[in-house]
């Protein structure tokens, strides 16, 4: 199983979406900042990297007791491999985005636009549910 984690980012009442390069391989879609975690790392690590390194970002308060998990199965070549991410829930203090060369382009939108925007319905279910932790 391949695992990856990530972190819903908000300001005030934007969340924060980046779009993949469609050089890097990707095929240009919407989703929150994420990726592989690397050695020993926990989950908290992996997406508190992952969220620098692609968007640039490292103020930011998490906000405890939101981790949200969704699995599906990906194709590399004739292989199927499943995969699990985990996604935590962040306050960003700025909304100042540096991206890296594996994204072209990335919008802070508000809750509709940002459901709208994402490209995966799973992201979306994410979206859903951090924004009802929000809101309780």
């Amino acid at each position: 199983m391949e695992k990856s984690c990530g972190i819903v980012l908000f300001h005030s009442e934007h969340f924060l979406l980046i779009q993949h390069s469609v050089k890097s391989g990707e095929k240009g879609h919407w989703d929150f900042p994420k990726g592989h975690i690397e050695g020993n790392e926990t989950e908290l690590e992996t997406a508190t990297r992952e969220l620098e390194e692609e968007t640039g970002i490292n103020e930011f308060q998490l906000v405890n007791g939101f981790k949200e998990k969704i699995c599906y199965n990906i194709h590399k070549g004739s292989k199927v491999i499943p995969k699990e991410v985990s996604f935590f829930l962040a306050k960003s203090l700025t909304k100042n985005v540096k991206l890296s060369s594996e994204h072209e382009n990335y919008k802070w939108l508000n809750f509709s636009s940002a459901l709208d925007q994402l490209t995966y319905s799973n992201a979306k279910e994410v979206l859903v549910k951090a924004k009802n932790f929000l809101d309780d």
